[in-house]
């Protein structure tokens, strides 16, 4: 690598374009792609405990790859998930009173906040409690459900009775809530 800082900023750019979109196939090719462009898929797989098939195939699959294994790689490529209100969501929202707008932004800001400050834990406890927190404030949850990819039940069991969930189900589930994945670069990386 000549220049690692240009190459950083390029990879946080590829990263944060594909997260902007809230498609899994962008954001799992955009993954690919930094990891393929950072060096050897061995090496990551090494420094992110992870099989070197599994790292492999985690981001062509068509399911994506689980929570963790999404974590792990962010970060050996230098940076960690975090979780915004989708630039869309800032607008004003037709058929909804502004006063209760700005109440929703204000509330997904507040989610948002919620969420990444479980993800810079690092502990799946605390994720796992802010998730199941926000799916019981919602007000009809089958509703909600009715904007994930995942029905009422599922959003009730993924991380009741699966420890690690596919990144998939909680990129639908910020979705649902207007909010989205985006990568910041960690403080600790040279």
């Amino acid at each position: 690598m000549a220049n690692p800082a240009f190459e950083s900023k390029d990879i946080e750019k590829l990263l944060n374009a594909a997260f902007e979109t809230n498609d899994l196939q962008r954001i799992c090719r955009a993954v690919d792609a930094a990891v393929l462009q950072t060096g050897s898929i061995i090496e990551t797989a090494r420094a992110a405990q992870l099989d070197r098939v599994t790292l492999y195939r985690a981001f062509r699959l068509e399911r994506g790859p689980a929570l963790d294994t999404m974590i792990k790689v962010v970060r050996v490529l230098g940076f960690r998930l975090i979780v915004e209100v989708r630039s869309e969501a800032n607008s004003h929202v037709s058929g909804v009173p502004a006063e209760r707008g700005s109440s929703a932004r204000k509330q997904a800001a507040a989610t948002a906040r919620r969420f990444t400050a479980a993800f810079k834990t690092g502990e799946m406890e605390s994720l796992v409690k802010v998730f199941k927190e926000t799916l019981h404030a919602q007000e009809n949850v089958v509703e909600f459900a009715g904007k994930t990819i995942r029905t009422r039940e599922a959003l009730y069991r993924v991380f009741a009775q699966n420890p690690m969930p596919r990144f998939s189900t909680l990129l639908s589930f910020l979705n649902a809530l207007e909010l989205r994945f985006a990568v910041r670069r960690l403080l600790n990386v040279c």
